[in-house]
């Protein structure tokens, strides 16, 4: 997602991510990567992933890594959901369908 960052905010998608890991390792490769997003972490609260339906997906306790997004009116427009850990959408993906979503 950064190495398309710019691509995404011209298109008017805001990038932030959720994660279910400690604080500790997380933020130290998000520092060594650079990300210029948001990341929240919910290690010690899980609520936010569960209202999704992408907590514990596969006995884990971790959120799926998903995709979702959010219209403006705060529904789901389209979502993208894990079926393992290394899950990646690709940018190009999302503009595709942030596009389509007019």
């Amino acid at each position: 997602m950064q190495r398309s960052l710019d691509e995404l905010d011209a298109s008017g998608v805001q990038v932030l991510a959720i994660s279910t890991d400690n604080l500790e390792g997380p933020a130290s490769l998000a520092a060594a990567q650079g990300y210029e997003f948001p990341i929240l972490y919910t290690s010690l609260d899980s609520s936010i992933p569960e209202e999704y339906g992408v907590f514990d997906l596969f006995g884990d306790g971790l959120a799926s890594a998903s995709v979702f997004l959010i219209d403006k009116n705060g529904e789901i427009a389209w979502q993208s959901i894990g079926l393992n850990y290394t899950h990646q959408v690709e940018a190009a993906e999302i503009i595709d369908q942030v596009e389509k979503l007019g």
